[in-house]
Order: C-alpha cells, then sequence, then structure tokens
C-alpha cells in the first residue's frame, strides 16, 4: 500500500471538509436534529418508542469491531462509500412511507421506523468503521486541532443556513409536509457529501485475507491498554449524562418551556453559534497547550449545561431568548468537549499500527452507551411523569452523576504533549504580572 505524503494530504483536505459539511447538513436535518424526535412524536409514538428508535442507531454500532477486518479487507474508502450512500436511500425510504402508514396503523408505522432506522443504523456502523482508521490516515497530526477547527466552523455555518430553512419550512407547511421537506433536503445534501468523500485518496485495504485469529490478537491488545480503556471508561461515563439530560431538550422546550415546533428547531441555530465561536480558538489551543486541558473545560460546561435548562423561563415572552443562550452555551461547551477528545484519540489513546481494532472499539463501545442514553431516558420519563408535573428535573439531575465520575477518571489519564492546568495557570500568572 502505497503511503500518502503529507503534501498530498493537506491538497485533499478542502474535500473532506466540504463533504464533512455536507455530511453535517444530512444528519441535522434528518435523524441526529431536533426534527426527528417532533417528526417521531407527531406520528403518534410515545416517549419509550422514541427512545427506542433513537437507541437504535447507536446499538448498531457494536458490530463494529466484528466488520473491521472485512473492511480492512475490503478497503476503508470502499466500505464507507457503498454504506453512507446505502443509507440515504433508507432514510428515503422511511420519510416515504412512514407518514402513510400512521395514519392506517401506529403500531405498524412504529415497527416500518424500527426497521428502516436499523438499517441505517448498520449501514452507518460498517461505513464509520472504515472512515474512522480512513481519517487517522489522511489528516496529520500537528494539524488535526487546527482542521477540526476548519471542519466545524464550515460546518456550524452551513448548520445554522439548515435550521433556518427548516424552521421556516415548518412555519409555512402543514401536516407530515412541514417535517418531509426538510429532511427530503438533508438526503439530498447526504448524497453530494458522499459523491465529495469519493474525491478522497487513501483507505486502501490494508489485509490480503481476513485473518480472525490475529484479529482477536489485536483486540486483546487494545483492551489491555490501560490509556486507552481509561480514555473509554471516562468517554462512557459523560456520554452517558450527556445523552441521558440531551436527548429530549426538543420535547422539554416543546413541552415545559412552550416554545413551538419551529422555535425548537430554531434552537439549532444557538447551539450552531455557540459551536463557530468556540471552534477556532480552540482547534488553535489544541495544537499548542494539548487535549487535557480544553477536556476539562469542555466537561465542566456540560455538566452545568442540564442546570441551565431548569432556570430558563416558561412560557413567558422571554423564552426563547433565554433558550437560545442556553443553546449557544450548550454548542460552545459540546465543540470544545467534542474536538478536545477527539483530538486525544487519534493523537494519543490510539497507536495509528492498530488503528482498525482500536477504532472499532471504540466506536462500537462509546456508541452502545450514547444508544443507552435515549433509551434509559425515555424509560425515566415514562415513570416519573406519574409523580411529578416535570419529569425532566429528575432526568436532568440524574444525568449529572456519570459526568462528575467522568470527571475523576479524566484526571487520571496520561496526556505527554499536553500543559498540565497549574502549569497553565502559572504562565498566565507570570504573563499578567
Amino acid at each position: 500500500m502505497d503511503t500518502l505524503s503529507d503534501l498530498q494530504k493537506l491538497r485533499k483536505l478542502p474535500f473532506r471538509v466540504a463533504a464533512m459539511t455536507m455530511n453535517g447538513v444530512f444528519v441535522t436535518l434528518t435523524v441526529f436534529g431536533s426534527l426527528f424526535p417532533l417528526f417521531l412524536a407527531d406520528l403518534g409514538l410515545d416517549k419509550a418508542r422514541i427512545g427506542v428508535a433513537l437507541a437504535l442507531i447507536p446499538y448498531a454500532t457494536l458490530i463494529s469491531p466484528l466488520v473491521a477486518p472485512f473492511v480492512s479487507k475490503w478497503g476503508f474508502r470502499r466500505s464507507f462509500l457503498i454504506a453512507w450512500t446505502t443509507r440515504k436511500f433508507i432514510i428515503t425510504a422511511l420519510l416515504v412511507a412512514t407518514p402513510t402508514l400512521a395514519a392506517g396503523d401506529p403500531d405498524v408505522a412504529f415497527a416500518w421506523v424500527v426497521a428502516c432506522v436499523m438499517g441505517f443504523a448498520l449501514c452507518r456502523a460498517v461505513g464509520d468503521t472504515g472512515l474512522l482508521p480512513w481519517t487517522q490516515e489522511l489528516v496529520p497530526n500537528d494539524v488535526r486541532g487546527k482542521l477540526m477547527a476548519l471542519e466545524n466552523t464550515v460546518i456550524t455555518l452551513a448548520q445554522i443556513v439548515a435550521v433556518a430553512m427548516a424552521g421556516a419550512l415548518m412555519d409555512r407547511l402543514t401536516g407530515s409536509a412541514r417535517y418531509l421537506a426538510p429532511m427530503g433536503i438533508g438526503v439530498v445534501a447526504g448524497l453530494i457529501g458522499v459523491l465529495l468523500f469519493s474525491l478522497l485518496p487513501g483507505g486502501r485495504p490494508v489485509r490480503q485475507s481476513v485473518d480472525l485469529r490475529a484479529h482477536l490478537a489485536e483486540m486483546r491488545l487494545a483492551l489491555g491498554d490501560r490509556n486507552f480503556i481509561a480514555f473509554m471508561s471516562m468517554l462512557t461515563l459523560v456520554t452517558l449524562g450527556i445523552t441521558l439530560s440531551g436527548s429530549f431538550i426538543p420535547l422539554f422546550a416543546n413541552e415545559q418551556i412552550g416554545l413551538s415546533p419551529g422555535n425548537v428547531v430554531l434552537l439549532g441555530i444557538g447551539g450552531s453559534v455557540g459551536t463557530l465561536a468556540a471552534a477556532l480558538p480552540v482547534g488553535w489551543a489544541l495544537d499548542r497547550i494539548g487535549n487535557k486541558p480544553l477536556m476539562w473545560v469542555g466537561l465542566v460546561a456540560l455538566f452545568v449545561l442540564p442546570l441551565c435548562w431548569l432556570i430558563v423561563p416558561r412560557q413567558a415572552p422571554s423564552s426563547l431568548a433565554w433558550a437560545m443562550v442556553v443553546s449557544f452555551l450548550g454548542g460552545a461547551g459540546s465543540a470544545v468537549w467534542t474536538m478536545s477528545w477527539s483530538r486525544f484519540l487519534f493523537n494519543t489513546a490510539v497507536p495509528p499500527q492498530h488503528s482498525a481494532v482500536y477504532l472499532s472499539v471504540y466506536y462500537a463501545w462509546s456508541s452502545f452507551v450514547g444508544g443507552s442514553g435515549p433509551l434509559l431516558a425515555g424509560v425515566i420519563l415514562t415513570a416519573l411523569e406519574p409523580a411529578m408535573t416535570n419529569p425532566y428535573a429528575g432526568l436532568f439531575a440524574l444525568s449529572l452523576v456519570p459526568v462528575a465520575l467522568g470527571g475523576v477518571v479524566l484526571g487520571r489519564l496520561r496526556d505527554q504533549g499536553a500543559l498540565s492546568l497549574r502549569r497553565l495557570i502559572a504562565q498566565a500568572l507570570r504573563r499578567a504580572s
């Protein structure tokens, strides 16, 4: 397999930024944005069923370690392109048939939603199993922070436009069309993204055959790597806490704060602006002071976020403005947290020579936990509703526990390239004096 030079990689990175931008629009307007839970609720699904539908996507990633040797043999690039193209057509089938089925029998509609979401999720799992090692190969380590900053900035701008357009369409359309139109635009953007990904080099097969014994040996190596397991433990705890509180924010904003569905979707603009504000300074800082200091900043921001949602005024003229502020803070905190731990993953936690196996373990493990959040949140909300006028408050309180425990584990991670908080504070004091 030919090795790409850094110059060859850098020349192609604009295509990657454009492709990731189109994918950002796709996921925002379909399964990972505020539209999707609102669409499912409009079909008549209760919160428990919505939680099941949301959980299916990350749970399917459990197949990642199993398909990793086959993806390595087929080629990271080829596997990714086939899987991500297929999932766009599955979402199209979901949008076309579900409203008609829901009008006849909600149980049939739910079964169809589950089938389509599971098909999408399996394609996503296979595609991402190829994308992660392909990304590690394609992006030079010394510009990874800057690239993440650029990608986050461009993707966020595109998402702001997409969410504004979706909110405007929802206010003008009625019935299922107010969801189907923006989601259909998202599918078109996703197909354009796959076309742009096809212009990128690398991602060739790294195995001549599938050797399951060697694959299992690499799996044992990954599971015995203490720093990698500590990182995964931290990510598990924090992801669980974030998804517990965040999965039903659209419904919380609609039911408790009193925002219309169109305004709930527009909250995504607040989060996107927060991401936009944080992306460039965080990318600059990551390549200079390392990952852990920024991970602490992001963790603290996400810990206080559920508390901020609880103090937003209810049913008031200022509710939308305050909710926008909290959404902005959430977007900024999420950008700091995600960019810092992602850089730690690729630059520190995963050895490049074992990237396919390590990253498949990371992907399956972290996504399984991410799927547990919506599922548990749906069950908790359903259980709390008879006893509390605001069951979301109980859910948000529970979400703080795993995030706090994740901070304990974060303190034990080894990051050789990072400056300690103590040293950063000392440097700041010296400059101020």
